[in-house]
């Protein structure tokens, strides 16, 4: 197990030949489980009512299934910069300092 483990996936802590997904939203387990169905993937699955979604898939399809959660993901994902005049904001201050550098480069350099 990892210290910092920034996604929702792990190996399984106590069958090595497992690995277990957890989905807070159930909506997300379900589509995730529809993609496991759709690739033909073999799985074990503990959708409760409360607390997280546990999703366990074979080792032997950790590639498949990885690339099927990361699609489900990334279809209910937010942007890092939610408002879109701050992003705006964001991008024209980082073109302003590139240009700035760049100027400051061709007068010395």
């Amino acid at each position: 197990m990892a210290l910092l483990n920034l996604t929702n996936f792990d190996d399984h802590p106590t069958e090595p030949h497992w690995m277990v997904f957890r989905f807070g939203d159930r909506e997300l387990a379900d589509e995730f489980l529809e993609g496991l169905r759709s690739a033909s993937i073999p799985y074990e699955a503990d959708l409760e009512d409360a607390g997280p979604h546990l999703v366990g898939v074979k080792q032997r399809h950790r590639e498949s299934a990885i690339r099927i959660n990361y699609t489900v993901l990334g279809r209910h994902r937010t942007p890092f910069v939610g408002d879109r005049t701050l992003r705006w904001g964001l991008l024209g201050l980082f073109l302003l300092l590139l240009a700035l550098a760049v100027m400051g480069w061709w007068r010395n350099g």
